[in-house]
């Protein structure tokens, strides 16, 4: 029964109170002047009063009477029109579709039956037909934007209901009867929400006739009041029930307001003055059928009860009806719904401006067409978030009336494009009325039409659940992979908040929810005696909803981080992969220079260790020559450490020659991974008893560069202190240097390995999927494989990086790559003598030269 007290009784029971109420009346006028060929029948002509007077449950009665006596094929066509019309606005959308679709097959040919059936279907939640019959309308009335908005609100109601908001939303059974109860609004003491009015028809309304529009009760004002639950009566869940969000309140029978406030005809749609002594209301009119138009009053508090309400004075004429009054917080501003002339639809939402020189109120100004559209717009709430919350039927949405919200400047006028409050606080039923506590949009109620209710319009409470994470780390010792116990970790957090966990005998520790907190970067440092130290970076920021879990024994979304992190023993030689050099070279590749950023990251981590880069060659040629390019490799890998800033002292070179031949590792995770048994040696002897092919990975195995801590006893030394203003050279007039703009940061390259995800890795380098998506081009038809190679450094240098390697793309070929690069396609075969044409996949990087 929404739109009963929503859109007609609380607003203008003379008017018409869908969304396209002024281009169907004009032809409803039409319709209803008999044809000159044909006089309507007597029955007809008695429902058809009964529709304009808005007494649409008793027209509906009648309507069947005239069917069922009429031998005329256009008035039985005419009849399902308006018998359509009747249970559209009852809200009976299943039979108006019923009814629409039968005169549409009839041969009724007004094309508004067309938008009434696709707005009947949106209703019922059947979206994809409501579009196909939206469509249909169109190719009759081509720029109708109530069509196309629906089209789009049928297209994102699916998403809304994909990737709900964090509302929950619950009926409140203790102020819901089988009949209509909405539009609750918080009155008692200032500050406190113990105490609420709302809009019933239940039996107790003063009222005692019915009213025409649902053959149902005349509606009047209610007062209830919550009793806290003690700790004995707090709800006990049973396995996977959901907490209720009235777990610690029980409200009481609701009571009628006072006699004063409650009279025979309809009462509701209420709000406060900030001190809730003054309460502005909309009373509507009725006598003999007649609807004499709705208006707001206004009543002060005069001991225990109210003084005689006086009439808000907002319209132009006496025709307008006005009604759903809304203070601002600062009871600066009056806002109301009204569909006096100078609107953009049904019913708009207006606002004036207390004078208080004259102590009236000023002449209203329309929202605009920012807010308001050709549907209804009811029901606002000026909330002290700085947002106007309101219902409409204007803009794209679920089904309904949908509630949403737009920022608003100090003079109480929108700033933005409204937003839909989103699944499940908006469904394709009606959903209206929303009341916020101050302090935040967190908790409040909302009224309802939707399933599962006690009557029609039901109450509903309102909770933004918290979101909640929760931290498990496993770590382990990198050579054996066995779990450390006793690491420290701290935790530092982008908000300023650190804290210390250790992990337990099996080497885990865990965050429980309510420690960790939303919109946070987090990075964790490890630090264990003889191991070296490591981190993990992780954060809150832009998880999407549908990857969170409800938890309802808590009422709160719950997203768990699960890591695995190896801790280097600093006693053993640690490997660096993709420490390649050219055959017989010691220029550092680009890769190399990456696996080289990695001992960076560690020496910075690590301040008091010095370590040996180690270079290993293969057994090819002599012992001298592998002894020299050795200790080249190892001299270019300091060198390259040295110009980012590490202390010489801390670095020592060294020269392998092909003394130390690799022994393969329990769980080892290298190139060549799986090929060779643990425990084997890959010497020359060995390696010569090899295919051809293992041969050459046997070889570049062999050809590794490590390093090892030789040293934990490094004291770092002060920085230099930068020279005075005033003092050094400048004081001297010696030559000074325009200062240079600062480095670009290294580009690191992450390798994926088949686990890998595109959202786990931005959440591991700290940036957005979409600069993840802007450094790789974008990673159209690129999927995750072992070896995909991003970049994750956001402005960072990759100049040498990318003036030799090309990223594979869709439909890529060699012929197409070296259009593109100028290459010719026999030197690309060349340069990626591994790779053949059918094994080019997007994302894929091969060299150019």
């Amino acid at each position: 029964m929404s739109r009963t007290l929503i859109a007609s009784i609380l607003i203008a029971l003379n008017f018409s109170i869908s969304g396209f109420s002024q281009n169907v009346a004009s032809k409803q006028t039409t319709a209803t002047q008999a044809p000159k060929e044909e006089k309507k029948s007597k029955d007809f002509r008695q429902a058809l009063d009964a529709f304009k007077s808005n007494e649409f449950y008793f027209a509906a009665e009648q309507f069947k009477k005239a069917y069922s006596k009429t031998r005329s094929k256009s008035e039985r066509t005419e009849i399902l029109y308006y018998l359509g019309q009747c249970y559209f606005k009852m809200l009976n959308f299943k039979n108006s579709s019923n009814y629409f679709q039968r005169a549409i097959s009839a041969g009724y040919s007004e094309p508004e039956v067309r938008l009434l059936l696709a707005q009947s279907l949106h209703n019922l939640g059947e979206y994809e037909d409501a579009i196909k019959e939206y469509e249909n309308y169109l190719r009759l009335v081509p720029d109708d934007q109530r069509a196309k908005n629906g089209i789009e609100g049928c297209r994102l109601a699916v998403q809304y209901k994909k990737n709900r908001t964090r509302y929950l939303v619950e009926n409140v059974k203790d102020l819901n009867t089988k009949e209509n109860e909405f539009g609750v609004v918080y009155a008692g003491r200032p500050g406190s929400y113990d105490e609420i009015v709302f809009t019933s028809d239940r039996l107790g309304a003063t009222g005692k006739k019915r009213e025409g529009w649902f053959g149902g009760n005349f509606t009047d004002i209610f007062v209830a009041q919550a009793e806290r639950k003690t700790a004995k009566k707090q709800q006990r869940l049973k396995k996977g029930e959901n907490k209720s969000l009235m777990s610690e309140t029980k409200w009481l029978e609701p009571k009628p307001e006072s006699a004063i406030l409650n009279t025979q005809y309809h009462e509701g749609g209420v709000t406060f003055d900030k001190r809730r002594k003054t309460i502005y209301f909309t009373r509507c009119l009725k006598q003999k059928s007649q609807n004499l138009g709705c208006g707001i009053y206004v009543s002060e508090r005069l001991g225990q009860d109210w003084k005689e309400p006086e009439v808000v004075f907002l319209a132009p004429d006496s025709v307008s009806s006005v009604g759903h009054p809304a203070l601002s917080p600062d009871d600066k501003y009056l806002y109301f719904a009204s569909d006096m002339p100078g609107g953009f639809g049904g019913k708009d939402i207006w606002i004036t401006t207390y004078n208080r020189r004259t102590r009236s109120w000023d002449t209203p100004k329309n929202l605009g067409p920012m807010v308001n559209g050709a549907g209804d717009e009811l029901f606002p709430f000026a909330h002290d978030d700085g947002y106007l919350y309101f219902s409409s039927t204007s803009h794209p949405g679920m089904g309904g009336l949908d509630i949403f919200r737009v920022p608003v400047n100090e003079e109480g006028m929108p700033t933005g494009k409204p937003e839909n409050m989103g699944y499940p606080i908006n469904t394709n039923f009606d959903d209206f009325a929303i009341v916020l506590e101050s302090g935040g949009a967190k908790k409040g109620f909302i009224s309802s039409n939707r399933e599962g209710g006690k009557g029609g319009d039901d109450i509903y409470a309102i909770y933004l659940a918290p979101l909640e994470y929760k931290l498990e780390v496993l770590v382990t010792n990198s050579k054996d992979k066995k779990p450390l116990p006793q690491v420290s970790a701290r935790i530092d957090g982008s908000d300023g908040s650190s804290f210390t966990v250790n992990t337990d005998k099996n080497g885990v520790f865990i965050v429980e929810p309510g420690t960790l907190k939303e919109n946070v970067n987090y990075q964790i440092n490890f630090e264990k005696k003889k191991f070296l130290s490591g981190f993990i970076n992780f954060s809150t920021v832009g998880i999407a909803m549908e990857q969170y879990e409800f938890i309802p024994a808590e009422n709160h979304f719950l997203y768990s981080f699960k890591f695995t992190k190896s801790l280097d023993p600093i006693e053993e030689p640690i490997i660096l992969p993709n420490v390649f050099f050219d055959l017989a070279k010691w220029d550092l590749r680009p890769e190399s220079k990456e696996a080289l950023d990695m001992v960076y990251d560690i020496l910075i981590k690590n301040p008091n260790i010095v370590i040996e880069l180690r270079s290993h060659t293969d057994y090819r040629d002599s012992d001298a020559n592998n002894d020299l390019l050795s200790q080249r490799r190892a001299q270019a890998c300091v060198d390259y450490l040295i110009e980012k800033g590490i202390d010489p002292e801390r670095l020592v070179a060294v020269g392998r020659g092909e003394r130390e031949p690799f022994t393969v590792p329990e769980n080892y995770d290298g190139y060549g991974k799986g090929l060779f048994k643990p425990g084997t040696v890959l010497t020359e002897k060995y390696i010569k008893t090899l295919t051809p092919e293992l041969q050459e990975v046997a070889n570049q195995i062999n050809r590794r560069t490590d390093f090892k801590v030789i040293s934990e006893n490094y004291v770092p030394k002060a920085k230099t202190s930068q020279t005075p203003s005033g003092s050094g050279a400048a004081a001297t007039g010696a030559d000074t240097k325009e200062p240079t703009a600062p480095a670009k940061p290294i580009g690191q390259i992450h390798v994926c390995d088949a686990k890998d995800n595109f959202g786990k890795i931005a959440q591991q380098y700290n940036i957005t999927l979409r600069d993840l998506r802007e450094l790789n081009g974008g990673l159209r038809g690129v999927h995750i494989f072992e070896g995909l190679e991003l970049k994750v450094t956001p402005g960072g240098d990759y100049t040498e990086y990318d003036s030799k390697r090309y990223r594979v793309e869709q439909g890529d070929n060699f012929k197409t790559i070296s259009q593109k690069t100028g290459v010719p396609v026999k030197e690309l075969k060349q340069l990626n003598p591994n790779i053949k044409e059918p094994d080019l996949i997007p994302g894929m990087i091969i060299f150019v030269r």
